[in-house]
């Protein structure tokens, strides 16, 4: 039975004519429990089921709302635990098959002065049968930790996902997050980054191909409440045919944040007069001693690019999908396996 509920809610409501204060989406919720495949475990990893964990960090918020997460929470039952006590330059990597309804709960725990890299691939799914999944991320970055997490999602046709990552960060602890969306149709996928420690940082870099008739809603939120924190916020694709694209970003300087430093870009290349473009870039400011900036910006190929490409023998279409391709490996580049970069490049190549 399909319920319908609001999803991605916009931190501080804006005009309702605009359209962009939620999604709403309506979905059969029998979701069974996929606890995805590790193919790779790092030594110093310790894996355990269970949802919670003991830290003297609060909690983090998600991005989608309380009804999405409710309901996705409730059908993973067991959830995982990944409990990083050591260093390792090689990534953690997980893979989730999209082939049936599945939850997925996932606490990414870092503990003190650790580093540590996990890459998530999103994977299957049928171009003629509809699947939804549903995936939680939490992570806890303990003091002086850092951590690399990277989302790829390179799912078939007939998947529709919601995605969400919730960060929280102690003293001088440093998450970064890089996340792909290529596949899929109709995609929910937001972030909530709590600063909570002194001289603590997030970063994020985004990168997606919206295409055909597909949607996708973007919810983006980093919350400063320790002095001195930093945070930059990259999202660049691409929407074209008759797709649509909705982002949300917000920075949110909350009291007692000062000499924080905040930033968030967001840029769109527009490649067909259908595609449906929406963007609300937001910083909300609770303490003077900060700085903060914002942008979005969306446009089609300039004509000073497309004179040079041109002359150069390049048409415009191989231009656009250039230029296209070019915001998806700048930022699978920054993922540190070369296997997965490979996938990326072969799902491209496909499109």
């Amino acid at each position: 039975m399909e319920e319908k509920i609001d999803i991605n809610p916009i931190p501080y409501l804006t005009w309702t004519w605009l359209k962009i204060n939620q999604d709403s989406v309506s979905y059969d919720f029998s979701l069974s429990e996929n606890q995805g495949l590790e193919t790779q475990i790092p030594e110093g990893i310790k894996i355990n089921s269970g949802k919670t964990v003991t830290t003297s960090l609060s909690e983090p918020e998600y991005s989608i709302g309380q009804a999405a997460v409710k309901l996705i929470s409730d059908a993973a039952t067991e959830g995982k635990i990944y409990t990083i006590e050591k260093s390792s330059e090689k990534p953690l990597i997980i893979r989730i098959d999209m082939d049936k309804n599945s939850a997925s709960h996932q606490i990414i725990h870092v503990k003190e002065g650790c580093s540590a890299n996990v890459i998530i691939l999103y994977q299957g799914g049928s171009d003629e049968k509809t699947s939804l999944s549903g995936v939680l991320t939490k992570v806890y970055a303990e003091e002086g930790s850092k951590l690399h997490i990277s989302k790829v999602q390179l799912c078939a046709k007939g998947v529709n996902q919601i995605d969400d990552t919730a960060v929280a960060c102690a003293d001088s602890a440093k998450v970064s997050l890089t996340q792909i969306e290529l596949g899929a149709s109709h995609v929910d996928a937001g972030f909530n980054a709590s600063l909570q420690g002194y001289q603590s940082s997030f970063y994020s870099d985004t990168a997606y191909i919206c295409q055909n008739n597909q949607y996708l809603d973007m919810n983006q939120i980093v919350i400063h409440k320790g002095k001195k924190t930093v945070c930059d916020m990259k999202t660049h694709g691409t929407a074209k045919d008759d797709a649509t694209k909705t982002y949300r970003g917000t920075i949110d300087m909350r009291k007692g944040c000062s000499a924080s430093k905040g930033n968030e870009i967001e840029t769109t290349l527009l490649l067909s007069p259908k595609a449906i473009v929406k963007a609300a870039p937001i910083i909300l400011c609770g303490e003077e001693d900060i700085s903060a900036e914002h942008g979005s910006t969306i446009g089609k190929l300039s004509n000073e690019m497309l004179f040079y490409m041109n002359s150069r023998g390049i048409d415009q279409k191989t231009a656009e999908d250039l230029l296209t391709r070019a915001k998806i490996t700048a930022a699978a580049a920054g993922i540190e396996d070369e296997s997965i970069q490979e996938e990326i490049n072969s799902y491209l190549e496909n499109l």
